[in-house]
């Protein structure tokens, strides 16, 4: 325990504990020595806690707590940092949790993970996996942002933003790629993928907008596809566009539009039923709707 500083200055300071490993020298594999903290064995209960914690400031801030590699020499990388839960021959192993404080009067504190910058070859990837399991159903991953419970009138929650990294160079320095894909089923139907706005529970649902984005000085838009996948044995899925149900008012209207240009022949419009070679072909059928009132 170090020293407690009793004096009444502005800024006296209670005593630092420092606990260094010896510096290592040689010309090639000269260590610095290494510092370990282990906890107590426990021979028929808990082993031992190892808990660091900052100190607290009854009239401030508490202390900041820092775990950090050193920085790399001349001629080597700086150091891995691994956190994990220690393995276990029988049961679950420990969980890992990251959190921050509860705040009263304040902003919780953000969270924030981000891989350093690199001057050579690809940046770091970040990787989030679920955990694997060889008897039950996989683990799985969930990305929330935070709820608004404020009773003011704008209070919104939290958006979630997914956007890829910016591309860079003189000729094709293209744009990072999102892509979103369901889990293959071994024996049984593959995952969905669902996007869904959000409910309005006093007022109108969110919006949904799918489209690519506009073209530059020299090129054009990107082109969309929405399309059912192909199957070796069977009926492939249905495409079906249709606006919900209205009680109280008018059913939503679906509007297909060529854009227009300033040059050449304006964008065809085509309506083609299925082709079968063992059967007829698909009907083309245009309804106008029916007046039940």
């Amino acid at each position: 325990t170090a020293g407690e500083s009793t004096a009444a200055a502005v800024s006296s300071t209670g005593g630092a504990v420092t606990v260094t490993a010896g510096a290592g020298a040689g010309t090639t594999t000269g260590k610095g020595g290494a510092v370990s903290i282990s906890a107590g064995v426990g021979a028929e209960g808990v082993g031992g806690a190892v808990t660091v914690s900052s100190g607290v400031g009854t009239a401030t801030s508490s202390g900041d707590v820092t775990v950090a590699t050193a920085a790399g020499g001349v001629a080597g990388v700086s150091g891995n940092m691994l956190l994990k839960t220690g393995d276990t021959p029988a049961g679950a192993t420990g969980s890992y949790t990251v959190t921050t404080g509860t705040a009263v009067g304040g902003a919780g504190g953000a969270i924030t993970m981000t891989v350093g910058s690199g001057n050579t070859a690809t940046g770091g990837a970040m990787t989030l996996t679920a955990g694997e399991s060889t008897a039950g159903d996989g683990g799985a991953l969930m990305l929330t942002a935070g709820e608004s419970t404020a009773a003011a009138v704008s209070s919104t929650g939290g958006a979630v933003t997914v956007t890829a990294g910016a591309g860079a160079g003189t000729t094709t320095g293209k744009g990072g790629a999102v892509s979103i894909s369901a889990g293959v089923g071994a024996e049984g139907v593959g995952g969905a993928v669902t996007v869904s706005s959000g409910v309005g529970t006093a007022t109108s649902s969110g919006d949904v907008t799918v489209a690519t984005a506009a073209g530059g000085v020299a090129g054009v838009s990107g082109n969309m596809l929405l399309k059912t996948g192909d199957t070796p044995a069977g009926a492939t899925g249905s495409y079906t566009v249709t606006t919900g149900t209205a009680v109280g008012g008018a059913g939503g209207a679906i509007t297909m539009t060529v854009g227009s240009g300033n040059t050449a022949t304006g964008g065809a419009m085509t309506l083609t039923a299925g082709e079968s070679t063992a059967g007829d072909g698909g009907a083309l059928m245009l309804t106008a709707g029916e007046s039940t009132a």
